[in-house]
């Protein structure tokens, strides 16, 4: 291929270019990423017993959703709470 036809790809000129930033200088900030929801630690899954991270969704209402049975259960109870809070293993705070 001669070299005059190499450079008007546009795969070639997409290898050789630099990154553009699309962000305006004086908006140049660090992005802090955080989890969606607060992990209060982890109890195991009522389902198949696999342990499972607890979670307390945006009405703080702790949650668990196992990745290996798909079970989703919702603790909305007094007593239901009480009895995960017994078998919850917390997280240690950062």
């Amino acid at each position: 291929m001669d070299e005059k036809r190499k450079n008007l790809s546009w795969l070639g000129g997409l290898a050789n270019s630099k990154p553009v930033s699309h962000t305006p200088d004086h908006i140049k900030e660090e992005v802090v990423l955080r989890p969606a929801l607060r992990q209060l630690g982890t109890a195991p899954c009522p389902v198949c017993q696999r342990e499972t991270a607890v979670f307390l969704t945006r009405t703080s209402r702790p949650f668990q959703n196992c990745g290996f049975c798909s079970a989703r259960v919702f603790f909305n109870g007094h007593e239901s709470m009480r009895l995960l809070k017994k078998k919850l293993k917390a997280i240690e705070p950062e």
